[in-house]
This record gives structure tokens, C-alpha cells and sequence, in this order.
């Protein structure tokens, strides 16, 4: 009965080892499938692994033919089932199981010295690696701790597929090698005298937990590079379709604006056939005197800049928000239309958002100028301000949650533009008023 126990548990540590090299591994090569294909697929495999190596075990137990075994079915199983490249995926499985095993080797070597309250571990390895209870709190330990770490940095791991083939083949040959020399440590301690042991023990476990930050630091790294570039990416596609969009409504803008203008004639052409005396006539002189009063209109001759401020006027009205602007260009701007809507068109947006903050509406105010100096482009723009935008480290506060709504959109966008340009972005804050300056260098 108890014989049955400890080979239950035996099986039981096999499988949630299986489980836990098949998932990370899988994961960080991606599934192929989903749903129930993937779970049928995921659970075979598992039942396969446990039993290859359970018999490998029974054969020569703690071996590296076991090893290599459970390396090479993993890396058949990523194969056929994952999505991403060859690399990648003989990546994903020996960086998988040099942390299962120098997790595994960590815990072995130091319940061995704690268990048998020496450093000479032939007091110890005994309990260890034979059938007891010190076995299963062994076993126990081990998994959780496996379990543990796998699940506490599954974040991490997930983003492998994201590294580049040099920056993958570099950490394939680092954990590989790693993986051998902690081997090999690991021999050298099971068969040479205590004071080899000794230094074997403390230098293996150095070696051990110096990779295992070195890898998570290295992934660690390239995710927050990848999720920059990803950033990036994503702004450069809404700048272009923030473009896209201005476009559009220029070309209305001014298709409304041709409309307005043969109304008007029509109306002068009806004003002319009807007689002085007619009702209809002072109507229309009505109309006529109405039309004249046309709106607030942006002509400053760049088709993006008009079209950004012709849009903002009626919203800041509708937001009961004093709209004023300046453009004043003696040159041609050498600046992409994309790259125009990234600045000027986030700076109105955050001075908009900033001054519906303001409970006085008679305060409320955004005021835009663009301007050129020597071989420089200034776009500025001024708003009424709530309270204070800036930290006690005199950062923007830049989530809406956070800030109140002010100037957290786009600041970023804004920045980085700005100094795509050779430039830079100026914020401040006096007495209730925010005033934004980016300066871009106008190159010929």
C-alpha cells in the first residue's frame, strides 16, 4: 500500500512536470489550435510524455538519456503543433526545462544539506532520491515552487516570440550552455569528494540563479522594446488615419464652402427679379445680410493646418469654449500632413479636453498660433486650466483617470514627433493657463 503511494506520487510529479513543459513550451512557440482540438491534442501529449519517461525512469532514473528524452519529445510536440519558427520553438523548450531542472536542482541540493545538517550531501541524497516522506516533500516543494514560477511569469515567457532571430539564437546558445554546465555541476557533485562538492554546491547554485536573472532579465528587456516599437507603430498608424480623416473634411469643408457661395448668388439673382414692394424681397435681403455673416474660417494656405482648425471651431462652440487662432507662414513647411495632425491636432484636442474643466464658462478659452521663425515651425497653443497639470516632479499627469482630463492624450505622440524633427515640446503652467509650445525645425 505504501509502496502504491509513493509510485502514485512518482507518476503524479511526471505529469505535472508533462503539464508544465508542454504548456510553457507550447505557449511561448503558439498553439496552432484552440478549443477542444488544442485540449485533446495538449492532454494526449501529456499522457505520452508522462509515460516515456516514467519507463525511462524505471530504466535508469536521474540520467541524461531521461533528459535528452523528454527534450526531444518536447521539441516534436512543438513542431507539430506550434505556429512559430524552428528557432523559436528549440528555444522555447530548452529554455523551458533549464528552469524546471535548475529550479529542481536548487531545492534538491538544499533540503539535501538542511536534511542531513552537513554539507556532505551522502547524508542527505539518501532521503531525497529514495521512496519516503522525505521524498514527497520533495516532490511537493519542487512542483509548487515550479508551478509557481512558471504561473508568475507567464507575461514574460509568452512574449519569446517576439525576439529577433540574433537576439533567439543569443539566448538559445546562452541557456544551452548553461544547461550543460549546470549538468555537469551536478555530476561533479554526485561523484567527487566533499570539499569538490563544496565548491561544486555553492558555485552551481551562483551559476544557477545568475542565468535565471540574466534570462528573465534579457526577455524582460525586449518585451519593453517590443511593446515600444508595437507603441510606436500603433501612433504612426492613428496619426495617418487622424490624416485621412482631416482630409475628408477639408474636401467638405470646402465643397460646403461652394455650396454657400452659388446659394448666394442665387439669392442675389432671385433678389434682383422681384419688385421692391414684394414681402418676398425684404426676406431675402434677410437671407442675403444672414449668409454674409459666415463662420469663423482658417485660410492660412496649409490645406492640413486649415482643416484641423476648421474642425476644432465648432466643437470648441459646442463646448461653450472661446476658440481664437493665428497662422502666420511665409514659407512652404517641409513637415508631413501626418506628422502636423501629431502635434497641432493633440495639442487643440488635450487644450479642449483642459478647458471644459473650467466651471466659469466666461474663462473657458483656446487660443492657437502657428508661426514660423528663421528655420523654425512653432505651433502654440494656450487653454484655461483647472488646476495644476504637473506632478510635484513637474510631470504631466497623462491618464485621463489621473489628470483630470488634461493634456494626458497624445503628449507622448506629441514629444516624440517633435523631436523627429530636431525639435522639442514645451509645457507650463501659470495662473490658470496652460500653454503648449512644439518646435520643429523646418528643413528645406
Amino acid at each position: 500500500m505504501i509502496n502504491a503511494i509513493y509510485q502514485t506520487a512518482e507518476i503524479l510529479a511526471t505529469v505535472i512536470e508533462a503539464l508544465i513543459v508542454l504548456f510553457v513550451a507550447g505557449t511561448m512557440s503558439k498553439y496552432k489550435y484552440s478549443g477542444k482540438k488544442h485540449l485533446l491534442i495538449f492532454l494526449t501529449a501529456t499522457v505520452l510524455y508522462t509515460v516515456l519517461i516514467s519507463i525511462m525512469n524505471k530504466w535508469e532514473p536521474f540520467s541524461f538519456a531521461t533528459i535528452l528524452t523528454a527534450i526531444v519529445f518536447t521539441i516534436i510536440y512543438v513542431l507539430l503543433f506550434c505556429s512559430a519558427n524552428i528557432l523559436c520553438k528549440i528555444t522555447s523548450v530548452i529554455l523551458t526545462f533549464f528552469f524546471i531542472h535548475a529550479v529542481d536542482f536548487s531545492i534538491s541540493y538544499s533540503l539535501i544539506m538542511i536534511i542531513g545538517k552537513s554539507f556532505d550531501i551522502s547524508k542527505g541524497i539518501p532521503l531525497i532520491i529514495n521512496p519516503g516522506p522525505t521524498r514527497l516533500l520533495f516532490l511537493a516543494i519542487v512542483k509548487g515552487l515550479q508551478i509557481l514560477i512558471f504561473f508568475s511569469c507567464r507575461k514574460i515567457y509568452k512574449n519569446l516570440s517576439l525576439l529577433s532571430n540574433k537576439a533567439m539564437w543569443l539566448l538559445l546558445i546562452i541557456t544551452t550552455l548553461s544547461y550543460i554546465i549546470m549538468s555537469l555541476l551536478m555530476q561533479l557533485i554526485l561523484t567527487e569528494s566533499l570539499v569538490t562538492i563544496q565548491i561544486a554546491i555553492i558555485f552551481s547554485q551562483f551559476f544557477i540563479m545568475l542565468s535565471i536573472i540574466g534570462a528573465i532579465f534579457a526577455i524582460s528587456v525586449n518585451s519593453k522594446f517590443q511593446n515600444e516599437k508595437r507603441e510606436k507603430q500603433l501612433m504612426a498608424l492613428t496619426n495617418k488615419m487622424i490624416e485621412k480623416n482631416y482630409t475628408v473634411m477639408r474636401n467638405t469643408q470646402n465643397e460646403v464652402r461652394r455650396q454657400v457661395h452659388d446659394f448666394k448668388n442665387h439669392l442675389r439673382t432671385i433678389d434682383g427679379m422681384i419688385t421692391e414692394s414684394s414681402p418676398a424681397k425684404e426676406y431675402v435681403e434677410d437671407l442675403l445680410a444672414e449668409s454674409y455673416n459666415s463662420a469663423q474660417f482658417c485660410r492660412s494656405g496649409n490645406d492640413i493646418i486649415d482643416s484641423i482648425i476648421n474642425c476644432k471651431i465648432p466643437e470648441a462652440k459646442q463646448k461653450n469654449i472661446s476658440f481664437s487662432f493665428s497662422v502666420n507662414l511665409n514659407s512652404k513647411l517641409n513637415i508631413s500632413s501626418v506628422d502636423i495632425c501629431a502635434v497641432l491636432a493633440n495639442q487643440i484636442d488635450n487644450a479642449l479636453e483642459a478647458a471644459t474643466k473650467t466651471e466659469d464658462l466666461s474663462k473657458r478659452f483656446v487660443k492657437v498660433e502657428t508661426y514660423q521663425k528663421e528655420s523654425f515651425v512653432f505651433f502654440k497653443v494656450e487653454n484655461s486650466c483647472k488646476d495644476n497639470p504637473f506632478n510635484k516632479k513637474h510631470e504631466l499627469k497623462t491618464t485621463k483617470d489621473n489628470s483630470n482630463g488634461m493634456h494626458g492624450l497624445g503628449v507622448k505622440n506629441i514629444r516624440e514627433t517633435t523631436e523627429k524633427y530636431g525639435g522639442k515640446l514645451k509645457n507650463e503652467y501659470n495662473d490658470g493657463v496652460f500653454t503648449s509650445v512644439a518646435m520643429l525645425i523646418n528643413n528645406v
